[in-house]
């Protein structure tokens, strides 16, 4: 595939965009990046001031804690919150403290955040899809915290299993037992109780 074909996909996705130049614009802004398993797309303490859509391919979000430790605290896919970003740069003005890499072979399209946000503006249709695409991820966030929480360790793995399947299909287990804050041999041991 070229870029073009790549463009398409999230074109696809995308509200029609009736200004062809507009549109011709956008697509001329855009970079694509292959990745392989592992390669990171955001290093940790970097200043990364792109936004990247998933075109192919899955991405884990690590934090890096003071001790050096990583701790997956989200997962991409291309359609699961295909659009992200680093928050630390582009809101607070400070380097990361988390690395997002390729889970699999994986394909972006990146896009400088300050052209891009200004490009949704120029087109209401556009902006609502931005709002409504950040409003998603926000309440995911909230949901997996409310219920991270608020359940055992059994009632959330559970409640993964329901609400986010493909979760189990397409990630290590050792990263959803971090996301869930508990180590790989309980997760084992939680899996088996929850099959039986």
């Amino acid at each position: 595939m070229n870029a073009s074909s790549y463009f398409s996909i999230l074109a696809n996705k995308l509200p029609p965009i009736e200004n062809q130049e507009l549109f011709a614009e956008l697509e001329q802004k855009c970079d694509v990046i292959i990745l392989n398993k592992n390669e990171p797309l955001i290093k940790f303490q970097t200043k990364d001031r792109q936004i990247y859509f998933v075109v192919e391919g899955s991405f884990i979000r690590n934090i890096i804690t003071s001790r050096g430790e990583e701790k997956t605290i989200m997962f991409h896919t291309e359609s699961f919150h295909e659009f992200f970003k680093s928050y630390d740069t582009v809101y607070f003005h400070q380097k990361t403290n988390y690395e997002i890499k390729a889970n699999e072979k994986s394909i972006v399209l990146a896009f400088d955040f300050d052209f891009l946000f200004a490009f949704v503006q120029k087109d209401i249709q556009l902006l609502q899809y931005y709002i409504h695409k950040t409003e998603e991820l926000f309440v995911t966030l909230d949901l997996f915290r409310n219920f991270q929480l608020g359940l055992t360790s059994e009632e959330y793995l559970s409640w993964l299993y329901e609400t986010h399947p493909f979760l189990f299909k397409r990630f290590p287990a050792q990263n959803i037992a971090s996301f869930m804050g508990i180590t790989p041999v309980w997760l084992s041991k939680l899996k088996a109780k929850l099959i039986s």
